[in-house]
């Protein structure tokens, strides 16, 4: 993304492996990359995930039609096939986190605090201390899908 885990990734890489191996950096990262080189042109196949409203991109910088929401405990990126699954709990867990312990600890609070966006929704005002409401904008929403 060109952010600073891919600074670290390739300063680890240059160092640690062979002289003779080229390591290579996107300029602009690979979000640059999908925003400036066409489709068809593209080596990139797939989505990749963002840290904000948009879950993931595609080319253009599209938001991803397959990964529309992700879960409150885990953040893994979640499809609508995932939301049909017996082990989503909105708010709570998914197939990726239900069987975790370290989730299991928390569970209860995740489920009160889904109780509260679900009250503030029901209000029509913001739940206000969950900064993931901004809209990748920075402007505020109601929450809808959390």
């Amino acid at each position: 993304t060109g952010g600073i885990r891919c600074e670290k990734a390739s300063a680890y890489c240059v160092a640690n492996l062979p002289k003779d191996l080229p390591v290579y950096h996107l300029e602009g990262g690979i979000l640059g990359y999908l925003n400036q080189v066409p489709k068809e042109e593209s080596r990139w196949n797939g989505e990749c995930y963002v840290f904000d409203q948009r879950i993931a991109v595609g080319h253009e910088l599209k938001p991803s039609k397959q990964f529309t929401t992700s879960c409150y405990a885990c953040r893994h990126p979640l499809s609508q096939q995932d939301l049909k699954s017996s082990d989503y709990v909105k708010g709570s867990s998914c197939s990726y986190c239900r069987n975790d312990p370290e989730k299991e600890q928390k569970r209860y609070r995740y489920e009160h605090r889904q109780k509260l966006v679900e009250l503030s929704n029901e209000k029509g005002r913001l739940h206000i201390h969950d900064p993931k409401e901004l809209d990748f904008q920075g402007e505020k929403r109601l929450t809808t899908e959390r």
